[in-house]
């Protein structure tokens, strides 16, 4: 019994003694570059089955295949590839200024939320 009481205090001790940095985000690091590029590079064929499905409800099967597939799934997942390739290529050298390995890819713009037009209130839209 009094093994474990000791042991008790002493976690309790060694709990209290630790203390935790909360204050500043943790930053890019050369194995956070290194893993983007090669997620980009292996998973970049995915968007051609995202692009599509997201336009599937909106634009149709026709369009969706056409617009969503052919075009801008082939052009995002090229663009994938290129920005993977780029980031393995460049993942022991910072490319922000200040030494940052954050990512060069911007993030979407196109949130898919359709909104209805006109606006139900007229008077006060804006």
């Amino acid at each position: 019994m009094k093994r474990i009481t000791a042991l008790l205090v002493l976690l309790a001790v060694t709990s209290l003694t630790v203390d935790a940095d909360i204050s500043m985000p943790v930053r890019d690091s050369f194995y956070d570059k290194l893993g983007r590029g090669l997620a980009n590079l292996c998973f970049s064929s995915s968007e051609l089955l995202d692009s599509q499905y997201g336009m599937l409800d909106t634009e149709g099967p026709g369009k969706a295949f056409c617009k969503g597939f052919v075009v801008q799934g082939t052009s995002r997942m090229v663009m994938d590839m290129g920005q993977g390739i780029f980031e393995i290529v460049t993942s022991p050298f910072p490319s922000h200024p200040f030494g940052s390995y954050r990512t060069q890819k911007l993030p979407p713009y196109d949130s898919m939320v359709v909104n209805e037009y006109p606006p139900l209130d007229l008077k006060h839209w804006y």
